[in-house]
């Protein structure tokens, strides 16, 4: 997963997914339900962030989900949700937490810094 998505191969990443992947990013409050969205939601933001990468630190798996603690790097180069676009970069801590079915990735849950990546972006954000 993690290669596929700093890769940007979104065929790779879809090919982890059950069809009716549920992806929530908490701090946008955004959730997807299915491939279909999920790839949408994905294309968007790598438009916003061509250079995007997951940078892994720790994790821990088991046959039915999995945590991760990754750093989300790269440049805004186009709006995000309540952000507009200001061409500077971000390096932010985040963790990713998944439940898998039949060896593939069913529910996915992203917890990042909104904070800290706003201000980086030169964005305010209200508390």
């Amino acid at each position: 997963m993690i290669e596929a998505e700093s890769a940007h191969d979104i065929e790779k990443l879809l090919a982890l997914f059950t069809d009716d992947i549920v992806f929530e990013d908490v701090p946008f409050g955004i959730i997807t339900e299915g491939k279909d969205a999920f790839k949408q939601g994905y294309i968007g933001f790598i438009t916003a962030v061509p250079d995007f990468k997951m940078e892994p630190k720790s994790w821990v798996t088991s046959d039915r989900s999995f945590a991760l603690e990754m750093v989300f790097s790269g440049t805004q180069k186009g709006d995000l949700p309540g952000l507009p676009t200001t061409e500077k970069r971000f390096s932010v801590r985040a963790c990713i937490y998944g439940e898998i079915e039949n060896g593939r990735i069913k529910g996915r849950r992203d917890y990042w810094d909104l904070v800290s990546l706003a201000k980086q972006v030169g964005r305010k954000v209200a508390a």
